[in-house]
């Protein structure tokens, strides 16, 4: 069967970039970069896939022409000077058109990150991808962060996580999407953290309690973003884990009793 663009459903006859090339000359030189796609099941880890490659050689075959060179590009061409500010370590006073379009740049990375293991992996369900086409932003199902990274190295990386709520009667775990997940999007000074669920009461159970975080998505109103007050590297890894260990525990006191929706 011929793949299908992530977006449209056109043949996915164009590669995408996962990170934008323009970056690389302001970024440190991090050689070959860990790529990790991880399902877990009950809590613990059931499958994991791993490979390294440089950040800015990375590309997926998942998109048609149409989306690659048209609203994909708009988008990164709308996000690009305040993600360039960023690198160079200049914050930035971001109002509600400003985070909608950070918010639909992150989601967007997030998964194209997600297909970096192959076309069929990837922790987001499908109809968020359609949502992202069709109305330029992120869907109400979706909660997205935003902080700073001030580790020793800049870096361009994506952290996939996922599970399924009814663990005893979910689908097969080989689909590739997951009821729960989460994707923390490091670009340099800048992390965004994306969470999502197609169970509507786990949306507000996660509250993230890193320094100088603030609500990206949905618009919450203006926020003044620095590239000071950060996560450190190991941070930065516990970040996505935190937030899906409290819906762990959020569905384990209800004794897992959650529907999944649609």
């Amino acid at each position: 069967m011929a793949r299908k663009c992530l977006f449209c459903g056109e043949p996915a006859n164009s590669q995408e970039h996962v990170w934008p090339k323009w970056a690389a000359p302001l970024m440190a030189d991090e050689g070959l970069v860990p790529h990790v796609h991880q399902i877990m099941r009950d809590g613990e880890p059931e499958a994991e896939w791993t490979y390294e490659k440089t950040a800015y050689t990375v590309t997926v075959r998942v998109v048609c022409e149409r989306c690659n060179n048209g609203w994909m590009a708009e988008l990164e061409e709308r996000a690009k000077p305040f993600l360039d500010a960023a690198l160079r370590g200049r914050g930035r006073e971001l109002h509600q058109a400003g985070q909608r379009t950070l918010a639909a740049w992150a989601l967007k990375t997030a998964m194209t990150v997600g297909r970096t293991q192959g076309a069929s992996r990837g922790v987001i369900p499908p109809p968020e991808h359609a949502y992202l086409y069709e109305h330029g932003e992120p869907p109400t199902r979706i909660r997205i962060w935003m902080t700073a990274y001030t580790g020793a190295q800049m870096a361009a990386m994506g952290l996939m996580n996922g599970f399924d709520v009814n663990m005893d009667a979910g689908p097969d775990p080989n689909r590739g999407w997951r009821d729960v997940w989460t994707t923390t999007v490091a670009f340099g000074t800048v992390v965004f953290q994306v969470f999502g669920s197609v169970v509507p009461e786990l949306l507000d159970v996660v509250k993230p309690d890193t320094v100088n975080t603030d609500v990206l998505w949905p618009y919450m109103g203006p926020f003044t973003w620095v590239p000071t007050s950060g996560l450190s590297g190991r941070d930065l890894v516990a970040f996505g884990d935190g937030l899906l260990a409290e819906v762990r525990r959020y569905a384990d006191g209800r004794g897992r009793k959650l529907g999944v929706s649609g």
